[in-house]
């Protein structure tokens, strides 16, 4: 399960910069991705669900955050295909549950395209700075969307927070120039790893628009709700159901 494959580089890619990860996404999004994150939990737990899968879930950022505003007993669980993000999600997990109670939070290492759950198990999926990850220029991307909507019951929702191409043309340049000649190389400066924030710029420099994103979701079997654009376009969050 946590066998790395060599057409797909990015398993070594978070392997190598999981010690940094966090701090530059503080930088590169200054300090909003916090916030954002704040907002993509709420619409995560505001249909009181009795379970929560986070999906790439990376250092724990998100299911530490929907872990901080839920009320009652809920399932939560994180899950990424890299070991390393994992480790750092549990340190900061035990952290937290150290200084006051907390929900408790099973964390578990796989791949998207073959989740080890049941289907219809989750009453909500959600997702952050990682839906890229499986469908841009991802071989497996149909395989990855008919495992999200496959572990997600009847009517669940799926709430996505991710990069987007800007619709403004001049913001859109702006944009472009950023991720493609500046955070690549500070982040490459910070953390070690030249080419893993070549590809992180790259994928979100080119990755959809809202719309683009909720077609897609719209053909792989969800029916899209209300869509938000953050940071000038620049950022989506989008909430759909399962039809």
């Amino acid at each position: 399960m946590g066998e790395k494959r060599a057409d797909y580089p990015l398993q070594g890619f978070y392997e190598d910069i999981h010690s940094s990860y966090d701090r530059v996404n503080r930088i590169f999004t200054f300090g909003r991705d916090v916030s954002w994150r704040r907002k993509a939990a709420v619409e995560c737990i505001q249909a009181d669900p009795g379970s929560v899968l986070d999906l790439c879930t990376g250092t724990g950022d998100f299911i530490l955050e929907i872990g901080r505003q839920v009320k009652g007993d809920v399932l939560l669980t994180g899950y990424d295909f890299s070991k390393s993000m994992l480790d750092e999600a549990r340190k900061k997990y035990e952290a937290l549950r150290q200084e006051a109670p907390f929900p408790s939070i099973e964390f578990l290492e796989g791949d998207v395209g073959r989740m080890p759950f049941t289907e219809g198990q989750f009453d909500v999926v959600g997702i952050t700075f990682g839906m890229r990850n499986l469908v841009y220029e991802n071989s497996q991307a149909r395989r990855h969307l008919s495992e999200i909507h496959r572990v997600l019951r009847s009517g669940g929702h799926l709430v996505i927070l991710e990069s987007a191409r800007p619709i403004r043309p001049l913001w859109r340049f702006f944009n472009s120039i950023y991720l493609q000649f500046i955070l690549p190389y500070l982040g490459g400066l910070i953390s070690g790893n030249l080419a893993a924030y070549r590809y992180l710029g790259k994928s979100s420099k080119n990755y959809y628009t809202i719309g683009e994103m909720g077609q897609i979701l719209e053909n792989a079997g969800f029916n899209v709700g209300p869509c938000r654009s953050l940071f000038l376009g620049s950022v989506m969050m989008v909430v759909a159901t399962k039809k």
